[in-house]
């Protein structure tokens, strides 16, 4: 099973999240406000998802390809963009639970003017070079413990 999504925008980084200490918590331990035009994007992403969405959810390790076309070359963090949007995903129905992606690849590109992410999820295979990894990994330990 392979899927393209779209999203129209850049969604917002988890870094808009401000941090809060009240008496009252999370299940995570942690209190955050998310500010009112972080939220309506974050809703706005899912919804967007939702409508593409043709029902079935992957519930299987994954690989994840996402292209972001920035409209300028205002810094951004790919890393906390994608904790979002694979949030999204969860909530949209797409992928049971983030913690499926087993492979992500990031990629940005800056186009003047235009804004937007694709997104490419498949079913993640495993792959018999890791065998060969891990040998290598194997050799790389014994060689720092070596020293």
């Amino acid at each position: 099973m392979k899927k393209e999504f779209y999203l129209s925008f850049i969604p917002p980084s988890k870094a808009n999240r401000v941090k809060i200490n009240l008496r009252a918590y999370s299940k995570s331990g942690k209190r955050y406000i998310v500010p009112k035009d972080v939220s309506l994007k974050i809703n706005k992403a899912i919804w967007e998802l939702q409508n593409q969405h043709d029902g079935e959810t992957f519930s299987k390790p994954v690989e994840v390809d996402i292209l972001f076309i920035l409209p300028n070359k205002r810094r951004r963090d790919l890393d906390n963009i994608m904790k979002t949007l694979g949030d999204c995903l969860v909530y949209a129905g797409i992928i049971k639970d983030d913690n499926l992606i087993y492979r992500q690849v990031l990629e940005k590109i800056v186009v003047k003017g235009e804004e937007g992410v694709i997104i490419k999820i498949k079913e993640h295979k495993e792959k018999s070079t890791q065998t060969k990894v891990l040998e290598k990994l194997k050799k790389y330990k014994e060689s720092v413990d070596g020293i």
